[in-house]
């Protein structure tokens, strides 16, 4: 008799489960085990409740138990891997992984491993897996995705052009694919390859960042300005912590003598003041943004910004004769001299910077001469 309510009692809990009703189902589970033992069968859907409703602990525990217990029972292993996985305990994640796979090289098994080794850094080993994985199923979105991710890391392109091609020959539209492949042309230099799957996946309905920052970058590169423009601010308004993004956007409006290009280095100045970490990120926005102000002919700027640029960059010593070429065209020759000077003491004889120098210093000696000589200095 015990055994037949047994039967209907997990009738029960199994159709508490196909309703999404786990705690209940757990109550009932946790009834039956005080009354009749800790059965594998009844312990089986006590895991598979916590499983399923996200108490990895409980759940970890359990199939831990029902492991030494069935030890050649894989679901529980396949269980305990996901567990371990989830809590980022992935050193045994790989141990289990070999023990299942001497019995049995399942697909999913092979693709966690991967996985396993991937957050580990362990990247050699991880393609091992991930080959492994697409050779019984190539048709293998996630696990493709990844090993391109390591393949692009490597800057092994062609490889990476060769897979996501074969696999977008069967799902042309396959919005995961697309952007590797898209990548893996802009990093070849394939410009025209690479607006053609960054626009359709525009088309498909995709209108993330990267897609309109890559679309600007190659619209950029053919020389297509208004377009590039328009793609980079999109992609501002989706992430606008990119500060590279804002010095990129200021440099390009300020090389078409664009009103607003200010703007975007003091955006990008803004975000990095906060950090002290970014030191070189922010004294490259500063040279940026006085490169801009010297072709704008805007002298004070320029001088302001090369000025902060070399308190986060002090021996960028190419800024000396550029402030001083500044204090030149404001006809400010002493103080020119006096930063040409600056720059003659920092490089070697012979160099560009040196050459520079001299000729600053010569040029602005001779203007003060013919100044004080008639009267204007």
């Amino acid at each position: 008799m015990q055994a037949v309510l047994c039967a209907q009692d997990l009738t029960a809990v199994r159709d508490l489960k196909q309703f999404w009703k786990y705690d209940e189902a757990t109550a009932l589970l946790s009834d039956m085990i005080r009354e009749q033992g800790p059965q594998p069968a009844l312990l089986e859907e006590l895991a598979d409740c916590h499983y399923q409703s996200g108490n990895t602990a409980g759940a970890l525990e359990l199939y831990t138990q029902l492991s030494g217990l069935l030890p050649d029972n894989l679901l529980y292993k396949l269980r305990l891997m996901s567990l371990l996985y989830r809590g980022k305990q992935y050193e045994p994640v790989v141990g289990l992984g070999h023990d299942v796979l001497q019995r049995d090289s399942i697909t999913q098994v092979l693709s966690l491993v991967g996985d396993a080794f991937n957050q580990l850094e362990r990247r050699d080993s991880a393609e091992w897996y991930y080959r492994r994985a697409l050779s019984r199923r190539a048709h293998n979105e996630p696990v493709l995705n990844r090993l391109c991710g390591i393949l692009l890391g490597r800057e092994q392109f062609d490889e990476v052009l060769s897979l996501t091609s074969a696999f977008l020959s069967e799902e042309p539209d396959n919005l995961t694919i697309l952007p590797v492949r898209g990548l893996a042309h802009f990093s070849k230099g394939h410009f025209q390859e690479a607006e053609e799957d960054f626009s359709r996946m525009n088309k498909l309905g995709e209108d993330g960042y990267a897609v309109h920052y890559y679309l600007g970058q190659c619209a950029q590169h053919f020389g297509r300005t208004w377009a590039a423009e328009q793609e980079f601010e999109l992609a501002w308004q989706r992430d606008s912590t990119d500060i590279g993004l804002a010095i990129t956007i200021g440099k390009l409006l300020g090389d078409l003598f664009k009103p607003g290009w200010e703007e975007w280095y003091d955006k990008a100045l803004e975000r990095l003041r906060p950090d002290p970490k970014v030191l070189a990120n922010t004294a490259i926005a500063h040279q940026n943004y006085a490169l801009t102000a010297y072709k704008s002919g805007r002298w004070d700027l320029c001088i302001e910004q090369y000025n902060k640029m070399l308190e986060y960059s002090p021996k960028h010593y190419s800024a000396y004769y550029m402030i001083a070429q500044c204090y030149e065209y404001k006809r400010d020759y002493k103080t020119a001299l006096a930063w040409f000077k600056k720059a003659q003491a920092a490089f070697a004889p012979g160099s560009r910077g040196r050459d520079i120098a001299d000729g600053g210093v010569e040029r602005m000696t001779a203007m003060i001469f013919m100044s004080e000589k008639s009267g204007n200095l």
